[in-house]
């Protein structure tokens, strides 16, 4: 087994999209207009540059004229994201090795198995975030989601067992998030489909506007997976609030990810969403979830005193739709989330390593997963048994990663 005898699969680890991703796989006429990237490497790169240019040196990005995100020039946010650079690669020499492959699918592979990660399902990093600007064109928002999910399936080939990816959509059109979300499953091997938490231009998840996506999610069997993200430049945002003010970075992170999720809850369950699709899967992801208790326990509470007399009514207490549907990811440290696994159970629960992520844990994110008292039952459910059965993967035979010690460089 992979790593203590457990099979594991992060729920949630990311891919650092190159500077040259939409110049090279955006459809014609908007290939023209790609996004700019700045306060990163905006030289060319040679092969034998130390920097290939990847999204852990980007403060910002320009998309169809359009800044994203609404601090990028903040010196305070430059510097915290440069000391988190600096933590993480005095970790491991990995993070040297992988920037200076572009953390490319080998590199990825080979951090999956100093973790001991046998699988994981990749996220973006700036795939969700050119998207986060309630301004841009739908045609171009879509064909920016579209361009992406083309390099993310290629980028999964590099090992297609072990490299799963989840497909970006652009709400600023359902219709043609619809349609993506087709092609992406049916024709690229998509296993789930990324959410934003947010509203895009006041379109709330449960809205009616929303509908056939979730038609379209459950006749397809694969599950949204709800990330926030913390560039954003949605008029919406929970941590835009404190942009400008002092010492808005770590404010405004710790509440971002969690507040986001806590509104996709309430809207997946209270809106009345998963009453009526009973059939569809949800995560809840990077914004930990020591939470969880207590908001399902609100929601209840809300719906029980106010609920009468709205428009979509529930046959059950908010609480149980997500019990029998939804899957929450735990950071791999927290451990004041295991008195909500002990009260709740641990089926709802997942775990992400965040790798390459500067703010992640990684090459200490499961040995840190394993420090925390949990029995054995609980750590195989939330290793990998509660995330096969979010992403429909089937289990392997044997233990998928190569061997390699924590301690080793790459």
């Amino acid at each position: 087994m992979a790593r203590d005898g457990y099979l594991i699969m992060d729920s949630d680890l990311h891919m650092m999209e190159p500077d040259d991703l939409w110049a090279r796989y955006l459809d014609e006429p908007f290939r023209a207009n790609p996004p700019r990237f700045f306060g990163g490497q905006q030289k060319a790169l040679t092969p034998n540059a130390e920097d290939k240019g990847n999204a852990d040196t980007i403060r910002g990005m320009e998309v169809q004229g359009l800044s994203i995100p609404a601090f990028a020039k903040s010196q305070s946010a430059a510097t915290s994201s440069r000391e988190l650079r600096r933590r993480s690669r005095a970790r491991h020499p990995h993070f040297n090795v992988a920037r200076a492959r572009g953390f490319d699918a080998a590199s990825t592979l080979t951090a999956m198995d100093i973790e001991g990660i046998d699988i994981a399902v990749m996220y973006g990093t700036r795939g969700r975030q050119i998207l986060c600007h309630d301004d841009l064109a739908p045609e171009y928002a879509a064909a920016l989601a579209r361009a992406y999910n083309n390099w993310a399936a290629d980028y999964c080939k590099g090992d297609p067992q072990r490299l799963k990816f989840a497909a970006q959509i652009s709400m600023h059109d359902v219709g043609m998030a619809v349609d993506e979300a087709r092609r992406c499953v049916t024709q690229l091997g998509a296993v789930a489909v990324i959410g934003s938490p947010n509203p895009v231009n006041g379109q709330h998840l449960h809205d009616g506007a929303c509908e056939p996506l979730w038609n379209e999610l459950e006749r397809l069997n694969v599950p949204i997976g709800f990330h926030p993200t913390g560039n954003s430049s949605l008029r919406d945002d929970a941590g835009a609030r404190y942009v400008g003010h002092a010492n808005f970075h770590p404010i405004a992170h710790a509440i971002r990810n969690p507040v986001e999720l806590m509104g996709a809850v309430a809207s997946m369950t209270t809106g009345g969403i998963l009453e009526r699709h009973p059939k569809l899967r949800c995560a809840f992801l990077e914004g930990t979830a020591g939470w969880v208790y207590w908001w399902l326990w609100r929601l209840d509470d809300q719906w029980d005193k106010f609920g009468v007399g709205c428009e979509h009514q529930l046959t059950m207490p908010p609480s149980e739709y997500f019990k029998r549907q939804c899957y929450i990811a735990l950071d791999a440290d927290e451990e004041p989330a295991v008195d909500v696994i002990n009260k709740m159970g641990a089926e709802y629960f997942v775990v992400s390593s965040d790798y390459p992520h500067g703010d992640g844990a990684f090459p200490e994110a499961v040995q840190q997963f394993l420090g925390l008292p949990l029995n054995d039952e609980q750590r195989r459910k939330i290793l990998w048994d509660n995330c096969a059965r979010l992403y429909g993967i089937a289990r392997p035979a044997s233990a998928l990663t190569r061997d390699q010690s924590v301690s080793t460089a790459a």
